[in-house]
Formats: C-alpha cells, structure tokens, sequence
C-alpha cells in the first residue's frame, strides 16, 4: 500500500489536533511534521519533502498563498480555512482540495480518495507560475456563477487584450481576464501550443495542416469553423514537431 507523506500548517494547535484526529483511521497517510509557525514549515517542507500539504490560508504571519510563493514544493496543496471567501485563489493555485473548517470526517474521507485517485505531477514551471496538468479544470466567473472548464475540453484560445476567449469542444465560447503571457507559462507543452502572437490552440484536436508558399501554414481544428493562422514567427516551432 502507498503511503502519501503529509506536512500540516495552522497557527491554531487545536485545528492540528483536529485534522490529525480526522487522519487517525487513513493509514496511507503519514503524518511527517506540524507546524503553527511559517518560517520553521518552509524549513522542514523543504527538508522533509511531503507528498501533501494541509495548509491553512490565514496563518499569523501571512497566507498560505504567501507561504507557497516563497518555497518550492512538488506535492499537492489542500487547503483548510473558516473563510470560504478564498476559494477562489485555491483554485487558482491549482490546489487539490478546499476544506472549510470545521471539518467533517465525510468530507475528509473523501478528500482522502481524491489524494488516492490523483497523480502528483504538480509543479512550478521555470517562470514560477504554477502549472496546469492536462487534466485540471480552470475556473472563471460568469456574473454571479463560478464555472469550470475541463482543461482537456479547450481547443483554442484567442488574445483580446487583458482578456482571453476559450473555445472549447461544446461550442461554447468564454471570455477569461488573463494574458497569453499567463496562458504560456501555465499550460502544459505537450498538449497546447502557441502559433500566433494571439492564438494557442490544444495540438489534440489539430485535424490537418495546409502550408502557404511561405513560411505560414492554415490549421484546421475540430469542431471549429475556421482555420486560424500559423505566423512565420512560431512556424518553426510547429513544423520542428508536426510538420
């Protein structure tokens, strides 16, 4: 039986105490080291090397988002907080879970199997953007709504200045405040691609390549209407693996 390494961070001692209780009947989970003090965590993590981190968003000396923009940590993040106002940037920070305190033993059995379920190919990329993994959901808001996207749904993204538009294989199109730049550095590259300085279009629903008498090409993309332009610029790229 695998057994998940697990580090836990809150400045309150009983809310350790409780999330240890809840963890007492899963014996695949190891409980490594604790802490209520942000600079003694970012040591031991970095030295211990948890498979996941149970991490409280407020902590005394700063936020959990705080503490996982200064370190550098290749397991899964689950967050445990009494505010449920920041499930948004959980989210964003691609974390693996979001418990709301006080937590239930269901909701922790069931965060237990997600653990289980899930690989751990989470990770930073060289620009310190915390990358996507082609099976992740992204999420945007939509008036009053939150909605995800599956990130394998996604066949192409456009540039419209500060916003994005992301056609997915529904036919829906969405419009997402975050720059290309930001796509770039989160998307995974075996899977998505930039072919002009305002697209980047997922490389698995690519159905045929028409190549001009220069160095541009035509690329015809499932369930989408029209073809979008490869530029001289990223020819290269594209032609170095496909062409």
């Amino acid at each position: 039986m695998k057994k998940f390494k697990a580090y836990i961070i809150d400045d309150e001692p009983l809310a350790i105490l409780s999330l240890k209780k809840r963890l007492e009947n899963h014996h695949d989970i190891e409980i490594i080291g604790e802490s209520t003090r942000m600079n003694k965590a970012m040591e031991e993590v970095t030295a211990l090397c948890p498979d996941i981190l149970f991490l409280d968003i407020q902590l005394a000396e700063g936020s959990g988002f705080d503490f996982l923009n200064n370190i550098r940590f290749s397991g899964r993040v689950i967050f445990v907080t009494a505010y449920d106002k920041y499930a948004f940037r959980a989210f964003e920070v691609n974390a693996l879970d979001y418990l709301l305190k006080p937590v239930s033993q269901e909701r922790m059995d069931y965060t237990i199997e997600k653990i289980k379920s899930s690989n751990f190919n989470y990770h930073k990329n060289a620009t310190g953007a915390i990358g996507y993994k082609y099976s992740d959901r992204i999420f945007f808001t939509e008036r009053d709504q939150i909605k995800f996207i599956p990130l394998e749904s996604i066949i192409k993204i456009s540039a419209a200045r500060d916003y994005s538009f992301i056609e997915t294989n529904d036919g829906k199109k969405n419009i997402i405040m975050r720059s290309m730049y930001e796509w770039e550095s989160r998307l995974p590259t075996d899977h998505f691609i930039r072919i002009h300085r305002s697209s980047i279009i997922n490389i698995n629903y690519i159905e045929k390549i028409v190549r001009n008498s220069t160095s541009t090409a035509r690329i015809y993309l499932a369930n989408t209407k029209e073809p979008v332009s490869l530029s001289r610029t990223y020819y290269k790229n594209l032609k170095e693996t496909y062409l």
